[in-house]
């Protein structure tokens, strides 16, 4: 059997309905053969992943279009990861004074970071946001707009904190008031 049954259809509610009316017509309980259903389900499986990829690349192509990126450019766990290492990486090596906390895909950054302000910033794709008084990089975009606070994200994404041993190279804090 090499009929394809969806080939002329126009869209995605189209192959819906001739893959209702073809099931009616030839699914095994109402009188139709076995192995024609089963073409008929392969063919129409292949034609919803052929479909989830196409509205994929067309969600892509608009956000690359405006400037942005889409969930697709992110289906790469491998890529992904790296892209997270390298910023924690960077981030530890500011300062051991400074909290580095993996949420979920999201980084974010805690602690004294006041006075390492401009090295945050020199880190690409870090911003800073003003109600968590934190800094953060986004790996994956964010489509949910809701306010939560650090505590509502960590609970939700989970989270992992790194930090930094002091050195000998590292500047010793200084109380404040008292003589160094």
């Amino acid at each position: 059997m090499n009929t394809q049954y969806f080939k002329n259809c126009q869209n995605f509610d189209e192959a819906k309905n001739l893959y209702r009316k073809l099931a009616r017509e030839n699914h095994p309980d109402y009188g139709g053969d076995t192995a024609t259903m089963q073409e008929i389900n392969r063919q129409w499986a292949e034609y919803q992943a052929n479909a989830a990829r196409s509205d994929a690349r067309t969600r892509q192509a608009k956000a690359h279009a405006e400037g942005k990126k889409s969930a697709a450019d992110f289906h790469d766990l491998d890529d992904l990861a790296e892209v997270l290492r390298v910023k924690v990486e960077s981030l530890l090596n500011i300062s051991p004074e400074i909290i580095v906390e993996v949420c979920g895909l999201w980084i974010w950054v805690t602690g004294e970071t006041r006075k390492h302000h401009a090295a945050i910033k020199a880190v690409e794709g870090m911003r800073y946001a003003h109600d968590k008084q934190a800094w953060y990089f986004a790996a994956v975009p964010s489509f949910n707009r809701q306010k939560r606070t650090l505590d509502e994200i960590r609970n939700m994404h989970g989270s992992q904190v790194f930090s930094r041993q002091r050195t000998d190279e590292d500047p010793q804090p200084v109380a404040a008031g008292l003589p160094a």
